[in-house]
């Protein structure tokens, strides 16, 4: 079933240009061969969610930690709550500088004036393995590079936290295009959702008018 919400598609669009912030800004990205896993002993600075996140469906869940020398190990999970799960992952390292002033603003420039609230490391932890787990449930793999982001959490234990966290849109999948999945994809996506809940088992937004493909 379509879901008629135009103004998703310009909350995709703004995780897009987030994301290649952080590429900019940060001094040694992913690609120069940094593992979470290394940065997961070192003390916890900060975790933060969208406050409406789970109205919104789409956000970006940070996950810092403080080394002694003042650098930071930087994770953000770009999370769907509402149905694919973890849809992308950085690590970076970068120092405190950096993340206060471009890195951090960056990930929380968000539409529609949301804020982001502090979440317990425990809870964070919590609410992306759950969305993992949600989307895996449907047929969907997180991004490839959550695999190493996921090192980041290190002996935070998930059981600790008493947040519950509710996945799905209105108690069934909601499937929301973003702006780097090409008609393709879509269809496969569709499909899938098909497959796995059958007709009218999902709601989705595909397209910038009625949701559908062209």
């Amino acid at each position: 079933m379509a879901v008629n919400e135009r103004q998703r598609q310009k909350q995709l669009q703004d995780k897009k240009k987030k994301r290649k912030l952080v590429a900019k800004g940060t001094a040694t990205s992913l690609a120069a061969g940094r593992k979470a896993l290394q940065y997961c002993k070192f003390a916890m600075f900060e975790c933060l969610v969208p406050e409406q996140l789970f109205e919104t469906g789409l956000g970006t869940v940070i996950w810092v930690r403080r080394m002694p020398d003042g650098m930071m190990a930087i994770t953000a999970f770009v999370v769907d709550v509402f149905c694919l799960g973890v849809k992308d992952a950085l690590f970076n390292v970068a120092n405190e500088r950096t993340y206060e002033n471009m890195i951090r603003p960056g990930l929380t420039e968000v539409p529609d004036g949301q804020s982001f609230r502090t979440l317990e490391p425990a809870c964070a932890r919590k609410l992306i393995q759950g969305a993992v787990a949600y989307a895996e449930g449907l047929g969907f793999a997180p991004h490839r590079d959550y695999e190493n982001a996921k090192g980041i959490f290190g002996a935070v234990d998930s059981l600790a936290c008493t947040e519950e966290f509710t996945y799905g849109r209105e108690g069934r999948p909601c499937y929301m295009r973003g702006p780097n999945e090409s008609d393709s994809r879509v269809r496969q996506i569709l499909a899938q959702l098909q497959t796995k809940c059958g007709e009218g088992g999902f709601d989705y937004l595909v397209g910038p008018g009625d949701g559908t493909l062209e």
